[in-house]
């Protein structure tokens, strides 16, 4: 039987006791992979954080930017919370500020060109956060598609 078909019969009598049991298992299970898998663990939470919140809060956000591999050879943020969060501001821009922050460092981190100046990269995050086609939740979604 998979993990579906259980939930599927279960939720069928389900009040808000067995809601919160059902949650307790699940925590208990998510805290046994991460014993031996945290990356498979926090991959799971981020999963389900997009169900409930289709953007990054600063947590989650700091830790997708800290798993970055950039093209310059480092590693994690090019530029702090604070930073990203002032840069917005000063910009006038509407973006949600965990998500600016994920994004600018995303663009340095996968489109770095030796040259390139700040304002370069804070152009690239503006368009891929302002295109008018794409999800609101396109940040968070994009960072998904790539840990898959």
């Amino acid at each position: 039987m998979t993990f579906k078909e259980l939930i599927t019969k279960y939720i069928g009598n389900l009040d808000i006791d067995g809601m919160d049991r059902l949650v307790d298992k699940i925590n208990w299970f998510t805290e046994e992979v991460r014993k031996t898998d945290s990356k498979l663990a926090d991959k799971f939470l981020m999963k389900v954080d997009l169900l409930v919140n289709p953007h990054f809060t600063r947590e989650t956000a700091e830790y997708a930017v800290s798993m970055m591999k950039n093209r310059d050879g480092s590693s994690g943020e090019k530029w702090s919370y604070d930073e990203t969060s002032r840069v917005m501001n000063s910009k006038g821009y509407k973006f949600d500020p965990a998500d600016w922050y994920y994004v600018l460092n995303m663009q340095y981190s996968d489109r770095y060109k030796q040259g390139k100046s700040s304002e370069d990269y804070i152009e690239d995050a503006y368009m891929f956060l302002d295109d008018i086609d794409a999800p609101h939740d396109m940040a968070k979604r994009w960072f998904l598609a790539k840990c898959d």
